[in-house]
């Protein structure tokens, strides 16, 4: 049998084709072939890591041209409204986040929003203007390229990496006209509220019983038996011991004191948090409050997406309190404004992101799945949530009413720094007597991603097998 795995940019190759699925699916007598965005670098680091040659073709651009795009963006913006009001929660519309600079680009986003209020009136025209923009797409180049494609190749299941992607939207409808079995991956936990789901495959592979339950719930088009909870293997790799380093030559490579009790600093984008390097720079300060003979190290880990200069002044200053550990991602395209598509992760950064939250005693940030992953070693994380600088378009308050930290609720699931003050007591506590600090972080971490953890590829690539072989 042949499986063919949309590859649209750099972000799915850690979480899926590091990890167990591709050596599992292998196993079982499958041919893969990656139909790919990325560089081919990438796919030798993919090659390199399961010591195999792998199939691999480029995804054919989409040119969507100015009516399919103004269809495609008035949807997504309707899809918000409807989301808004279901949910009952306003900050679903933060996710629209178009605020172009040029003239033009205004113009164009104001009518989307006008047209996209108009589409949001009626469920049922809702969805005919999605699948407008549907049968528009089968008119494309692309369309007739890849079907073309598929052709040739005859898969027997098509797996996409991310449920987001543009370019994946003419594979999936041709792969269903030619009656390809065919699924997504909903990547993240925070990605069902966000209305960007393209087009709909037949099969959807998510996190936990919370988000069938949403993405059933906001598209109702979508049957729960098409909705198949698989967990998601980024979570198994701190189960892999090949990946620990012991603490000592993980602390002796990077300038480390054993004797320390150690702090991770995991920074966020600048859209997320554009005033971290306050944030920072206030858990820099309050470390000088301990004593000098107990005072914590800190581990500095920003944003694989964030080159910039921000954190600079803040690194320098207490450079004697931080080691700097970035992450090892390659950009695919050179730019101070890259974002997650640009850029794709070496298998060396699961080491050192493994090693990070395995040698840290705790984790603190503004609200990132960091929790999660420093919950698989038990330990403890505090999130930020106080407003570091006045800000007319943004605030900490708005961050946590988003609609996936809902999943805390009944839970002591982390600790709030809710005050520069707030970090030394709560620093102290947290090293000290972890154990007090978010008591129900694994309860959180069960309601947010499938369980065991090491099991999720395997679970996946059992799937997978299973639907290839079944009838129709």
């Amino acid at each position: 049998m042949k499986i063919v795995i949309l590859v649209p940019d750099g972000v799915g190759i850690r979480n899926y084709l590091y990890s167990d699925l591709i050596t599992e699916l292998r196993k079982n007598g499958a041919e893969i072939c990656l139909y790919h965005k990325v560089s081919d670098v990438a796919i030798k680091e993919i090659e390199k890591v399961h010591k195999i040659k792998i199939e691999h073709k480029e995804i054919a651009d989409l040119k969507e041209g100015f009516y399919l795009k103004l269809l495609r963006e008035s949807a997504a913006y309707a899809r918000l409204i409807y989301f808004k009001n279901v949910l009952k929660n306003k900050t679903i519309l933060d996710f629209w986040g178009k605020n172009p600079k040029y003239l033009k680009l205004k113009v164009f986003y104001f009518f989307c929003k006008i047209f996209g209020t108009f589409f949001s009136k009626s469920y049922n025209r809702l969805r005919r203007y999605e699948i407008k923009y549907e049968n528009k797409i089968k008119r494309t180049s692309a369309y007739k390229k890849v079907k073309q494609d598929l052709k040739v190749s005859q898969p027997d299941f098509i797996l996409n990496l991310h449920q987001r992607s543009l370019i994946t939207t003419p594979v999936i409808l041709a792969a269903q006209e030619l009656k390809i079995k065919n699924s997504t991956i909903i990547f993240s936990w925070d990605n069902i509220p966000k209305g960007r789901l393209i087009c709909r495959p037949d099969m959807y592979f998510v996190w936990s019983d919370l988000m069938k339950i949403e993405l059933c719930l906001l598209y109702k088009e979508i049957s729960p038996k098409n909705v198949y909870i698989v967990g998601s293997p980024q979570f198994e790799f701190y189960k892999k011991k090949e990946l620990q380093l012991t603490k000592e030559a993980f602390f002796k490579k990077y300038n480390l004191d054993i004797h320390k009790k150690t702090i991770c600093f995991s920074g966020d984008d600048k859209l997320t948090s554009p005033h971290d390097q306050v944030f920072f720079e206030d858990l820099c300060s309050s470390l000088q409050k301990f004593p000098e003979s107990e005072r914590p190290q800190i581990i500095f880990r920003r944003c694989p997406v964030d080159f910039s200069d921000r954190y600079d002044a803040v690194l320098e200053k207490y450079k004697n309190d931080i080691a700097i550990i970035n992450p090892d991602w390659r950009v695919e395209k050179p730019s101070q404004e890259a974002d997650f598509t640009m850029i794709y992760p070496t298998y060396n950064d699961l080491s050192l992101l493994v090693n990070t939250c395995l040698h840290s005693d705790v984790v603190v940030n503004l609200g990132s799945t960091m929790a999660h992953d420093f919950a698989i070693y038990d330990k403890p994380c505090l999130y930020l949530n106080y407003n570091p600088k006045k800000d007319m378009n943004w605030s900490v308050e708005r961050i946590y009413q988003f609609e996936h930290f809902k999943s805390m609720e009944n839970l002591n699931a982390v600790g709030w720094i809710t005050n520069p003050t707030d970090f030394y007591p709560l620093l102290k506590k947290a090293l000290t007597t972890p154990d007090l600090i978010g008591t129900d972080r694994k309860l959180w971490l069960k309601r947010i991603i499938q369980h065991p953890l090491e099991k999720n590829s395997i679970n996946l690539a059992n799937l997978i097998l299973e639907k290839c072989t079944s009838a129709s």
